[in-house]
């Protein structure tokens, strides 16, 4: 009776044993895949920011220009109903690309905050 009682005591051990190994490839491979995702998130959240930036440069400086030359035409009450649709048309676009600027920014240092925590 004993020595059964050791072999199915020995026989749970080893079943323990090796599904704590299982597991522990499980959780570390879902971490790799993880890290993994992390980083191309982080590259693909990185490139798009680039181009962003570089249209948003763009198209603040047009928005610029054009304000100075469609509130010249205002104050000389010859400004276009078309200049002034194409200058509000131009503030949104700017705005939008502002508001995209900012998400990808914030992705960027989310997603590097949680890459420090998992270190």
């Amino acid at each position: 009776m004993r020595k059964t009682m050791f072999l199915m005591l020995l026989a749970a051990m080893l079943l323990t044993a090796c599904g704590n190994s299982e597991r522990r490839k499980e959780i570390d491979q879902r971490r790799a895949a993880l890290q993994h995702k992390q980083d191309s998130s982080l590259l693909a959240a990185q490139q798009e920011l680039a181009i962003v930036d570089s249209t948003l440069e763009a198209v603040k400086a047009e928005y610029e220009r054009m304000k100075v030359e469609v509130e010249q035409h205002r104050a000389e009450l010859r400004a276009t109903e078309e200049e002034l649709m194409t200058l509000n048309l131009l503030r949104v676009h700017r705005d939008s690309l502002q508001v995209q600027w900012d998400m990808l920014g914030a992705k960027i240092k989310y997603i590097r905050q949680k890459q420090k925590e998992m270190e």
